[in-house]
């Protein structure tokens, strides 16, 4: 596989492209949780994954979080 289909491939699965496709986030949502994400990386903490940052900031609902987590389990599954 090219290296740029497979990166194509990786983000098409990222929660963060599978939330936004869905329409369960914004791109300003999504930019925002990316920056907290990035943000907590710099301070030398262990940074959350993006699906608990969403959470967290109420723009998704556990039941959401947990439909994206198992799509993107499925996707990885009829990918390999």
């Amino acid at each position: 596989m090219s290296e740029d289909l497979e990166t194509a491939r990786d983000s098409a699965l990222q929660l963060g492209s599978l939330a936004l496709r869905a329409g369960m986030v914004s791109a300003e949502e999504l930019k925002r949780a990316l920056s907290t994400q990035a943000r907590e990386a710099g301070e030398g903490k262990l940074p959350r994954q993006l699906g608990l940052i969403l959470l967290s900031d109420g723009t998704l609902s556990e039941a959401q979080l947990e439909f994206l987590l198992l799509r993107q389990q499925t996707l990885r599954r009829t990918e390999a």
